[in-house]
């Protein structure tokens, strides 16, 4: 988990992948960043393959206060809901969730959750498709079987499992490399800017940010 002060009080986190270090590097960067008193957040789940999903639950948690984050169904017709937990300190914060088609598992559930519940608005192209769950059985003659035990599903209902979030604003290109120069400039978080700009100062939408 990484952050970045950017212009007009919008914070920039990009979040690489849900493993067992990522909600204490997650919960550091949240207090540093409300030190800032942001007026918005960008967070950056492109190409992120997920991980934990109690991970990605208390991740998403942080801007939901009440309600599902994701259902969980299992292949014997069992279902389970996950409900917010944690301090919801990012609640009311206009967010930005950039997303592609390498987001993917866990970080669909957080795009998911924020895009329900309103959240926050996803921009990018469409996801993966990750939301199956599975259990690995390693059998008597050293062989093994990986059966798919239950499927994600977003708050709404919606599956995620082949199907993947459908981003609120489509983009798309998301890099994009100037004719004189190797560097690349990066259409997503500019993009995401304008967007926040529009939601946190409206008296300046049509300013293009740089």
């Amino acid at each position: 988990v990484v952050w970045e002060q950017k212009e007009n009080g919008i914070a920039y986190m990009r979040i690489s992948y849900f493993n067992e270090t990522t909600c204490a590097d997650f919960d550091t960067a949240v207090v540093e960043i409300l030190e800032t008193s942001p007026k918005g957040i960008i967070l950056d789940m492109r190409m992120n393959p997920g991980g934990y999903l109690q991970t990605s639950i208390e991740v998403a948690s942080e801007w939901i206060a009440e309600g599902p984050i994701v259902i969980e169904r299992f292949a014997d017709g069992r279902e389970n809901t996950h409900k917010t937990v944690g301090k919801h300190r990012l609640v009311g914060i206009p967010t930005v969730v950039l997303v592609d088609e390498g987001t993917a598992s866990g970080s669909e559930i957080v795009a998911g959750a924020l895009q329900d519940l309103g959240a926050g608005t996803v921009m990018g192209a469409q996801t993966f498709g990750k939301g199956s769950v599975q259990d690995f059985e390693i059998l008597s003659d050293g062989s093994a079987l990986k059966l798919t035990i239950a499927k994600w599903f977003t708050p709404k209902d919606r599956a995620i499992d082949k199907e993947g979030i459908t981003p609120d604003v489509v983009l798309e290109e998301m890099f994009t490399a100037s004719e004189d120069t190797t560097e690349q400039t990066d259409l997503g978080v500019q993009r995401a800017l304008e967007e926040l700009l529009k939601l946190v100062h409206p008296m300046l939408e049509g300013i293009i940010i740089h």
